[in-house]
């Protein structure tokens, strides 16, 4: 099936000044959108192709009221050491016009998420069965003005101990940042020892986190015993 490119629009209320990005974020070289929806922008990928491409909006007071201030690509390709994979691209809106926040492209990624209290998620996961996570989340104003780049993978290690004796995590987690009730969680289900990789038996996890000091840590594990077979 062919995938044509898609421009889609997502608009987020919030507030915020002007947009400062750390240096590890931003690049300097202003970037011309206007073929966000159809060229493949800042891209290391071969045969690159638009998968979707589009804008989020932070509406605030003043002479800027509304403008958007993130512009993504996702893209499609290939690179000699991956075959077929994927990327994306973050762009940010100041001063100076669009310049690039941060990009990737070393898995398939969805479209960014911004939610209320200022997290930027790029979903993304790897080749392979394993399908695991290349996720990247940003949080705005972390450290002053501008996005800060959040760890996502120590968790994973760290939160062994807070899981049932004997069950494990295999494969890539489903982040859900954009739930006000729930918080921001990771689900997933849990394999034990003599499982295969297709088949987890060892039911499935609900983990709360929280960002800490520019990583993500996990604070609690809420367990779901496997349903019974007759």
């Amino acid at each position: 099936m062919h995938l044509r490119p898609i421009l889609a629009r997502a608009a987020i209320v919030g507030t915020a000044a002007m947009l400062f990005l750390p240096a590890d974020l931003a690049a300097a070289e202003p970037v011309a959108l206007d073929t966000i929806g159809t060229a493949c922008l800042q891209s290391t990928l071969d045969d690159c192709k638009v998968f979707t491409a589009g804008y989020l909006n932070v509406a605030q007071f003043g002479d800027t009221d509304g403008q958007p201030f993130i512009a993504w690509q996702t893209q499609y390709g290939s690179t000699d050491m991956d075959g077929i994979i994927g990327g994306f691209v973050l762009f940010q809106h100041g001063a100076d016009g669009w310049t690039t926040l941060d990009s990737a492209f070393d898995g398939f990624f969805e479209l960014p998420r911004l939610n209320p209290d200022g997290l930027l998620h790029v979903p993304g996961y790897s080749q392979g069965t394993g399908a695991f996570n290349t996720d990247r989340l940003y949080q705005w104003g972390a450290s002053g003005e501008g996005w800060q780049a959040i760890e996502m993978d120590q968790w994973l290690s760290d939160v062994v101990p807070m899981l049932p004796p004997g069950l494990q995590i295999w494969k890539g987690v489903t982040y859900d940042f954009s739930n006000p009730w729930s918080g921001l969680v990771a689900r997933t289900s849990l394999w034990q020892a003599e499982d295969g990789n297709c088949c987890p038996s060892g039911g499935s996890a609900v983990i709360t986190l929280e960002v800490d000091d520019a990583r993500l840590v996990a604070t609690k594990v809420d367990y779901q015993r496997p349903a019974k077979t007759k």
